[in-house]
């Protein structure tokens, strides 16, 4: 097959269709939320769209585990496959799990339309699903063995030894023949009167429960009278698509059912309730053993995540047809250090130390900063934000009651005062006052992304194709993408994913309102001249006690109006637009900070760090959402 011409455009799995260029590309550094976790436990997987739940389950099936296993001494294979080696999906002689994906992406959700009790139409769920898990565990087995399955499946045998399972007139044991056909009818029985919606004499049965996880052992499926593998691994993806009552009475049934065969449940947040959203977030010391929530775990691990996203860019890049790189960030200029910069440097050095000046007067307060700026050494790039923090500081100072003291503040003290986050501060000050670009490089990217991996393949994608198109042009020059080219590709897609809000998210509009509202009132604070909670805030808290209240029936019954702000933080949430932090400590009192999605940030020019917010109460956040921030009067920022 040949490779496409810009591999980060492949960005669903579903969307890669040969196994072995899935597995090239698969990122080996996902695997580190499995770490000690040998036994593939039972677990439930949840992310936004995009969060890699459906590449991570794809990874154990039959297909990708065989074509690992045949390329395992390739060099760019090798990590991926001693992590597999590592968590018992493969070994050196082939693969040893048999791992079945099933999709919630069906039918199902028919079944409620039906005119049946729950209780039936549970049942006929459980049966139908049932039928479905024999059928894929068939076709399975077989690939996992590299055989068709029209000719093969009576080599395949079914006994559950020691287990008493009534399988509705199917004797036990069976060949693979006997299960396929009573799974398909039933399967059939079921679909066709889900069809009709006529339930008149409907005869098909239901199940209490999934008769395959039950029998479902290394030992009791055979192949040629051998076992089919030594271990089993059954994932149910895009849980989310079956209605609310189905996804309680499927995990409920799964979780309470303690198989011996370990099950993945794979759903997208937004199947979650409102309730089950507000009490989500990053917390200390979060239980990932029954839930794994991908963008929290990312979270959690920020380094690690963007250590794999750039491997993933790296293989994609390397994939390319039209172009040869050796990796990704190789094509994006990381610095402000060329020519072309200069002049603009030179200008601030010019203006900011004389506005300080200026501020200063004939006070002797900040002659020693001043002399100790003056003697600063290095880059036009490092001396201007030097000197731009300095002006941050003096703003400061002179903002504080008492200023009428006619002595000088020591080098000591500006020394304590000039930290990284001020220096950070000063650079985006500069950046935005002197049309620098502020957005660009890999590791930017990376933050930009969101602890979302389809965003960083979507944001990676468009920059990349920039570079594939320079080189069509130039085929014997591969051009680095400048910084103002990367950040005008950024704020783009940052306008295409605001854009998106009203479309994507439940309460689509009321989200982007109150998104735009964060984002406006921490543009203002940020830009303030005293940069106060440098580098600048990117979010807003509530308290926790608020959101008590927003999780409280008779709370919200007693005030409606709000209920709207609880839809409106749940859908932004489960998009990943916002990233909540819950019990954070702060002025004695505990806080559920909320984050900004990064790349909205980039509309605002606004900082990409977290941690830094302002407190807000519910009644400020309702007037967000129905009229926008407004600037306090008698304020404003310095731009």
């Amino acid at each position: 097959m040949r490779e496409p011409r810009n591999p980060f455009r492949l960005r669903a799995s579903e969307n890669i269709e040969v196994d072995a260029t899935f597995v090239r590309l698969f990122g080996p550094g996902v695997l580190d939320m499995l770490k000690g976790d040998e036994r593939l436990a039972t677990r439930i997987i949840r992310s936004a769209a995009g969060g890699g739940k459906t590449s991570l389950l794809r990874l154990f099936t039959p297909g990708p585990l065989l074509q690992l296993h045949a390329h395992r001494a390739q060099e760019e294979y090798v990590d991926l496959f001693e992590r597999m080696k590592a968590l018992g999906a493969v070994s050196d002689q082939g693969p040893r799990l048999l791992g079945v994906i099933l999709s919630g992406d069906k039918n199902y959700a028919a079944l409620s339309d039906m005119d049946l009790d729950a209780s039936r139409q549970q049942r006929l769920l459980l049966a139908l699903l049932d039928a479905r898990l024999f059928l894929a565990i068939l076709r399975e087995a077989l690939a996992l063995r590299r055989l068709d399955m029209q000719e093969h499946l009576d080599r395949l045998t079914l006994n559950p030894v020691g287990d008493v399972i009534d399988f509705n007139g199917l004797p036990l044991p069976c060949s693979g023949t006997a299960l396929y056909g009573w799974a398909r009818n039933r399967e059939n029985e079921i679909c066709e009167a889900i069809d009709s919606f006529d339930t008149n004499g409907f005869a098909a049965g239901g199940s209490d429960g999934i008769t395959a996880l039950a029998v479902l052992k290394p030992e009791a499926l055979l192949i040629d009278g051998e076992p089919v593998a030594e271990r089993f691994l059954i994932m149910l993806d895009d849980v989310h698509k079956l209605t609310a009552t189905q996804r309680g009475w499927l995990v409920k049934t799964i979780l309470n059912g303690r198989s011996r065969t370990p099950v993945w449940i794979a759903e997208r947040l937004e199947a979650l309730s409102t309730d089950e959203l507000l009490a989500s977030g990053t917390t200390e010391g979060r239980d990932y053993e029954k839930e794994l929530r991908l963008e929290d775990y990312w979270r959690s691990h920020a380094k690690q995540f963007e250590r794999v996203v750039l491997n993933i860019a790296d293989r994609r890049a390397r994939a390319a047809s039209s172009i040869e790189l050796s990796s990704f960030g190789s094509c994006l200029q990381n610095a402000l250090d060329g020519a072309e910069w200069q002049p603009k440097f030179e200008k601030a050095l010019q203006e900011v130390p004389m506005r300080i000046r200026d501020k200063a007067g004939n006070k002797a307060l900040f002659t020693e900063w001043i002399s100790a700026r003056e003697a600063v050494e290095g880059t036009p790039r490092e001396r201007a934000i030097s000197w731009r923090a300095l002006e941050i500081l003096v703003e400061r100072e002179l903002r504080k009651t008492q200023t009428t003291f006619d002595f000088s503040l020591g080098v000591e003290d500006l020394e304590h005062k000039d930290d990284s986050s001020l220096k950070a501060a000063s650079e985006l000050f500069l950046a935005r006052e002197y049309g620098l670009p502020y957005y660009f490089g890999s590791s930017t990217l990376s933050k930009l992304a969101t602890s979302n991996i389809e965003q960083f393949l979507w944001l990676a994608g468009e920059e990349f194709e920039e570079v594939v198109s320079a080189a069509v042009i130039s085929p014997t020059h591969v051009a680095d993408l400048t910084p103002v080219r990367q950040e005008s590709i950024i704020h783009k897609a940052a306008k295409s994913l605001w854009d998106e809000i009203p479309r994507r998210a439940a309460n689509g509009r009321n989200v982007r309102k109150f998104l735009e509202g964060i984002a406006a009132f921490s543009h203002w604070y940020t830009f303030q001249p005293n940069a106060p909670n440098d580098p600048g805030v990117n979010g807003i808290a509530i308290s926790m006690s608020d959101r008590e209240k927003l999780l409280t029936p008779a709370y919200l019954a007693k005030h409606p109006e709000h209920v709207i702000i609880a839809e409106v933080i749940a859908s932004a949430l489960a998009h990943n637009l916002l990233d909540a932090d819950l019990d954070y400590k702060c002025k004695g009192e505990r806080w559920m900070v909320l984050n900004l999605n990064r790349l909205l940030c980039v509309s605002y020019y606004l900082p990409l760090n977290y941690g830094k917010f302002k407190e807000k109460s519910l009644a400020e956040v309702l007037k967000w959402i129905s009229s926008g921030f407004v600037v306090p009067k008698g304020t404003s920022s310095f731009l």
